[in-house]
């Protein structure tokens, strides 16, 4: 397999269509418009120009980032590649973020040991949507 790594955010419908094949919470394509270029790095992985994998880092860039859109294609899952996404985000994080920024996720119960590798710790935290009245999915 001939993978292509790219410092880019993928597409909205790209990004849309690998997020909800790979499980995750769905947004909008107005979302996906207005929040992709705000990203402060991005990876892709493409295979035949197809994309296969990505993640963000998103925030302030020095007090507060949060790893977001870490995703495998489900064909492509248990191959390393979530693990890949996810050291190559956090080489980023420490070569250009002040040693003091809060590094931060959100992750779904199956991936706490992926990164719990890293370092990241369990803790609580709060979520909802802009539009309050939306409930949020577990």
């Amino acid at each position: 397999m001939s993978l292509a790594w790219h410092h880019s955010p993928p597409e909205p419908g790209e990004y849309l269509a690998l997020r909800d094949a790979a499980g995750l919470g769905r947004r909008s394509h107005e979302g996906a418009v207005a929040g992709l270029p705000r990203t402060l790095f991005a990876l892709t992985v493409r295979e035949s120009e197809e994309l296969i994998a990505m993640g963000r880092v998103v925030g302030d860039g020095g007090c507060f980032v949060q790893l977001v859109d870490i995703a495998v294609r489900p064909d492509h899952q248990r191959q390393g590649l979530g693990k890949e996404v996810t050291s190559r985000l956090l080489a980023w994080c420490e070569g250009t973020l002040p040693p003091t920024c809060h590094i931060s996720l959100v992750a779904s119960e199956a991936a706490v040991p992926l990164y719990e590798r890293f370092g990241f710790e369990p803790s609580r935290g709060m979520d909802r949507y802009a539009d309050a009245t939306l409930r949020l999915t577990k």
